[in-house]
């Protein structure tokens, strides 16, 4: 994947690591203000919350990009918009610990295993997706070189998407044995939906997701769910592998 245009990093200053990493305290340096970002989520749909999880951690993935030389990050990246169109799409990883420490490393396993847990259990613990979002909100915050370029980007994401996915309530009784649960998170939300500059366009966002999972099972992502794991979970599928709702 590339990055978007939507994500503003100065490149200079990009390539300098200013700020304070200790993978024994990690989140105990962040300085950041959750409670507006949470608060806005709360007025969008469940969908909504996920993508947006997956748009705070693009700029994690971009604000490290060529200063590593993992390939995890970017295939969790493709592997979480998969996600956000079911989540069992996206699959449950845990990766060592201690193999990724310090302040490049150690940041990004820290934004993937908060937005995997976030956009694997969000649909019936929204707690945990909250607790993504807040998470990666404060983390991105810290060792981004700028904040400013994150927060002009934020505002008026949270506007767009509360006004063209508004929270929806959900019957805990439509979908009892979790057979449905793309049906119940409301519109598909793509990549497009996170550029202010551009307007809504659902036909591209339907687009944007079916190429992700495309290009997800062509490539091997190891973070796509396999065909057999969807049967796994009892999927109804209905000949497709990773149909979209």
């Amino acid at each position: 994947m590339n990055r978007p245009d939507w994500i503003a990093l100065d490149e200079s200053s990009r390539h300098s690591l200013r700020f304070v990493w200790d993978d024994a305290r990690v989140d105990a340096d962040f300085r950041a203000d959750n409670t507006a970002l949470l608060d806005a989520a709360a007025l969008l749909s469940i969908r909504a919350r996920m993508a947006l999880a997956v748009g705070l951690y693009e700029w994690l993935v971009w604000r490290f990009d060529g200063l590593h030389d993992r390939a995890e990050p970017k295939q969790v990246l493709q592997a979480a918009w998969c996600g956000t169109v079911d989540p069992r799409y996206l699959k449950y990883f845990e990766l060592v610990r201690q193999d990724w420490t310090g302040p490049i490393d150690g940041a990004l396993w820290c934004g993937m295993t908060h937005l995997s847990h976030g956009v694997n259990n969000g649909h019936a613990y929204e707690g945990d997706l909250y607790a993504a979002l807040g998470f990666l909100y404060r983390l991105t915050v810290h060792v981004l070189p700028l904040r400013n370029s994150l927060d002009r980007w934020l505002e008026p994401v949270l506007a767009r998407l509360a006004q063209q996915h508004p929270v929806q309530p959900i019957d805990p009784l439509a979908d009892l044995f979790d057979r449905h649960i793309a049906e119940q998170l409301g519109p598909l939300v793509g990549r497009r939906a996170l550029d202010p500059s551009l307007p809504f366009d659902v036909a591209h966002d339907r687009q944007f997701l079916a190429g992700c999972l495309a290009d997800a099972a062509a490539d091997g992502n190891p973070f796509l769910s396999s065909p057999q794991d969807l049967i796994d979970f009892d999927l109804d599928v209905a000949g497709e592998h990773y149909p979209l709702p």
